[in-house]
C-alpha cells in the first residue's frame, strides 16, 4: 500500500467540496446524520476513499484528468465496503442483542428481532441464511429449540412441556444453540 498515495487522496477528498461523496453514500445506505455514530461512518468512508484513490491511480491506466471515473469508482468501493461493515454489525446484532440465555427477552422477542436499521430486503435474508446455516449445523434437540423459539416463539416452559422433557434439558438445548452460534461466528470472522 503506498502511503503517499494514500495521503494524497485524503487531501484529494478533503478538497473543493468533494468530502460529499461520502455523505452521498451514507444517505444512499440509509445512514442518517442523526446517528450517534456517523461521524465514524463519515471517517471509515473517508479511509475507504483514500484507499480506492490510490487503488485507482496505482493502475497505469487511469490518468489524473478524468476525475469522474475516479469518484464512480471511489463511490462504489464506499458503498460496498460500507455495506459489508452494516452487515457484520446487523449479524452481531443479531447474535448479542438477543440472546437466547437471557429468558427476560422473551416477553420483547418481536421487538428485540426487528431491526430498524435494515433498508435493504437481502439483509434480512442474510440474517436468515445464518439463521438456516446455525440450524443445520446444530444436533437435533437444538435444532428442535430453534423452530420452537424463533418459529413459534415459546418461551422455555412452553418448549419443555411441548416436547415432554425437563426446563433443564431446554436449557441445555440453549446453551447448545450458544455455543454452536458463538463458534460459527467466530468462523465466519475468520473468513473476513
Amino acid at each position: 500500500m503506498d502511503y503517499k498515495k494514500i495521503s494524497a487522496g485524503l487531501t484529494f477528498l478533503m478538497t473543493d467540496k468533494r468530502i460529499t461523496i461520502v455523505h452521498g453514500v451514507l444517505k444512499s445506505l440509509g445512514i442518517s446524520p442523526h446517528r450517534d455514530d456517523y461521524d465514524d461512518f463519515v471517517q471509515e468512508g473517508s479511509i475507504i476513499f483514500a484507499q480506492a484513490y490510490a487503488d485507482y491511480f496505482s493502475n497505469a491506466e487511469n490518468n489524473t484528468d478524468n476525475e469522474r471515473d475516479l469518484m464512480c469508482f471511489a463511490y462504489q468501493r464506499m458503498r460496498w465496503r460500507l455495506l459489508d461493515h452494516l452487515r457484520r454489525q446487523q449479524l452481531e446484532s443479531l447474535l448479542f442483542t438477543y440472546s437466547l440465555d437471557n429468558e427476560e427477552n422473551e416477553s420483547n422477542y418481536d421487538v428485540l428481532l426487528a431491526d430498524t436499521q435494515a433498508s435493504h430486503p437481502f439483509t434480512h435474508l442474510e440474517n436468515s441464511d445464518f439463521l438456516g446455516y446455525l440450524y443445520h449445523h446444530s444436533a437435533l434437540n437444538q435444532q428442535r429449540y430453534l423452530v420452537a423459539k424463533l418459529n413459534h416463539h415459546l418461551s422455555d416452559r412452553q418448549i419443555a412441556k411441548e416436547y415432554g422433557v425437563t426446563r433443564a434439558a431446554v436449557s441445555y438445548w440453549r446453551r447448545g444453540v450458544i455455543t454452536r452460534a458463538h463458534q460459527l461466528r467466530a468462523k465466519m470472522k475468520g473468513e473476513f
